[in-house]
């Protein structure tokens, strides 16, 4: 059989059959059956879409599949999750809304819990939105990304991680969420109604201590068109029911 030299790069053809290869094959774990975002999954025709950047990290030391999602203005942890690693949770007295990215579609948070939270060199106690989640453990929204300044990267995936430490979160791009300030004013509505009640004393006095407003002079007329028309008029009369009041005011002001 003669030889032939083929440039570098190029397969040398063999007389050995070829076996058949089916077109359109991925990776069992690159398949996914529709697009994935936070808020929808459209179950239309079949299409090709980047996978988001899932990473594993570990909650009280177990692991978990935690998104990075950009679009999501909290940290969330699943029930389920929450049931099977028995983590303790606060009821919030007031529902927090949760807006997604359809109209009209909304759910609430109630409760919220605190957990030890590890990923790469990143290791502290992070506080979670406990919601009803469908595809995964956990979603480290933008509140993590700010706090550690992670970077992300897709093609091919990559998490770079700036601060192992949480930051504060402050600054030009920090949105606040007026539900949560009106959760902490509930708290504080006695005080403020005791505040207001203190600077109202002189306005909220009793009538018959109460000193007279200074006399002003009259400074307008009305004229009359005719001043020799009489107009009929009827004195005023107090209903016999309200005049012990009316004596009681009476005295007290003559």
């Amino acid at each position: 059989m003669a030889c032939a030299a083929y440039p570098k790069g190029r397969a040398q053809r063999t007389d050995k059959p070829r076996r058949p290869v089916a077109n359109n094959t991925r990776p069992a774990e690159r398949v996914a059956q529709a697009v994935e975002q936070n808020a929808m999954r459209p179950k239309d025709y079949t299409r090709v879409a980047p996978v988001p950047i899932v990473v594993n990290i570990k909650i009280n030391g177990s692991p978990a599949r935690a998104l990075l999602d950009t679009g999501c203005m909290a940290d969330f942890m699943s029930t389920t999750l929450v049931d099977q690693l028995k983590i303790q949770t606060e009821v919030l007295e007031k529902q927090l809304p949760v807006q997604l990215a359809v109209q009209g579609s909304r759910s609430k948070i109630s409760r919220v819990c605190t957990a030890e939270f590890t990923y790469q060199t990143i290791s502290s106690t992070r506080r979670f939105d406990v919601v009803n989640l469908e595809n995964y453990d956990v979603i480290l929204g933008t509140p993590f990304i700010f706090q550690h300044k992670i970077a992300l990267g897709m093609n091919p995936a990559r998490v770079h991680v700036g601060s192992d430490t949480p930051l504060r979160i402050e600054g030009e791009e920090v949105a606040e969420i007026l539900s949560a300030s009106a959760e902490l004013l509930e708290q504080k509505l006695e005080g403020l109604r005791d505040m207001l009640r203190k600077e109202a004393v002189d306005l909220c006095q009793d009538g018959a201590t109460a000193e007279l407003p200074p006399l002003r002079a009259i400074n307008h007329t009305i004229p009359l068109l005719d001043e020799t028309k009489v107009y009929p008029w009827r004195p005023s009369k107090c209903p016999d029911a309200l005049k012990p009041l009316w004596h009681v005011k009476k005295n007290t002001y003559l």
